[in-house]
């Protein structure tokens, strides 16, 4: 933890567009794939960061440019290089913590996200950034690791039959937004499931226990609501008249239908929020009324035992000169006198629906 505040302290003091990685430490290989498509061609190539790499920037179709690995900054530095990316936009691609975010660069648009993750035995939502560089024909993608949710997508690149046709990389950029969020909904719709079960053990079941998930839950979507709750915003930018260059007139029903993902993502993060606060208020319900119920029986058997109590205290006192205690029935009648209290006072009790 030391080593990764003191990576984040390292651009402290520097000047804006100073490309420092300030990420965990990261030993993995930096690894590049190139994918060449049009209509009736698809050709992929592979690199790493030790190769010589080449790209066919003179392919009159399209291009997407996927590197997995954030952390080597002189690879980074040299492929912005490459491509005429400003020193600004390779430092958001290489703070792992940027925040959701979409920047219209003059040539290129610059897409920051965040792609989840729901582990399912523990239910922890883990996250990475992905930066997207929309410039001309080009789509390149910038991730933290060698995961993404685009296998079918570059599936449906593979097969000529699912091949975007005359769609170009402004599509592409589409797709991919797509898809994390409509990735986002699949998670939501697991954690709106969890708070379903956690909802039903907290009526019936309570227990300290619960408590915990819960605080983790609202943890979880708070986490949630921070990636998501900027999506609205950002689809309505791509909406705008500034991004027609880089998002035609023909996008803008896909685009529209994006907006209506994005705005269903927000509206549930805001639902989800909203029933873990009501779940705490539930648990603190459930045990209150659990106590009350408890409560409720002492209070009744305290009730019940108390003329007990008085008579066998009244009988106890060693008084000389007790007439019932010479007589050869008083014990008898003593006990039959308790025990149809007992069963009045049970009666009475049921009668007034108190137990």
């Amino acid at each position: 933890m030391a080593e990764f505040t003191s990576l984040k302290n390292r651009k402290l003091g520097l000047p804006p567009g100073s490309v420092i990685y300030t990420g965990e430490p990261d030993n993995e290989v930096v690894n590049i794939s190139v994918i060449y498509y049009q209509k009736n061609f698809y050709k992929k190539e592979t690199f790493t960061e030790n190769d010589t790499i080449n790209f066919n920037l003179d392919f009159d179709g399209d291009i997407w440019i996927n590197i997995d690995g954030i952390h080597n900054t002189d690879l980074i530095k040299k492929i912005g290089v490459m491509f005429n990316i400003d020193n600004l936009s390779l430092e958001d691609i290489v703070n792992p913590e940027q925040r959701v975010k979409i920047d219209d660069r003059g040539t290129y648009i610059q897409i920051v996200l965040k792609m989840l993750s729901l582990e399912l035995l523990t239910k922890e939502i883990n996250y990475e950034q992905i930066s997207i560089i929309l410039k001309d024909n080009i789509l390149m993608t910038f991730q933290e690791t060698p995961f993404d949710i685009f296998d079918d997508i570059r599936h449906r690149i593979e097969s000529p039959k699912t091949r975007f046709g005359t769609h170009d990389s402004s599509y592409l950029a589409y797709m991919l937004i797509d898809t994390i969020v409509d990735n986002y909904l699949l998670i939501l719709d697991e954690v709106e499931l969890e708070i379903d079960e956690m909802e039903t053990k907290i009526i019936h079941e309570p227990s300290q226990e619960d408590l915990h998930n819960i605080i983790s839950f609202k943890q979880n979507i708070s986490l949630l609501k921070r990636f998501i709750s900027p999506i609205r915003e950002l689809v309505a930018k791509l909406q705008t008249r500034n991004m027609l260059h880089y998002f035609p007139e023909e996008m803008k029903y896909y685009l529209s239908d994006l907006s209506d993902h994005s705005i269903i993502a927000f509206d549930t993060v805001e639902m989800l929020n909203n029933r873990t606060t009501e779940l705490i208020q539930l648990y603190h319900s459930t045990l209150s009324n659990t106590m009350n119920e408890v409560m409720k029986i002492l209070a009744i058997i305290s009730t019940i035992f108390m003329p007990l109590t008085f008579i066998s205290g009244l009988y106890g006192m060693n008084f000389h000169y007790m007439p019932e205690l010479e007589w050869r029935y008083g014990y008898f009648f003593v006990i039959g006198t308790m025990i149809t209290l007992v069963v009045c006072m049970i009666i009475y009790f049921k009668k007034k629906k108190w137990i």
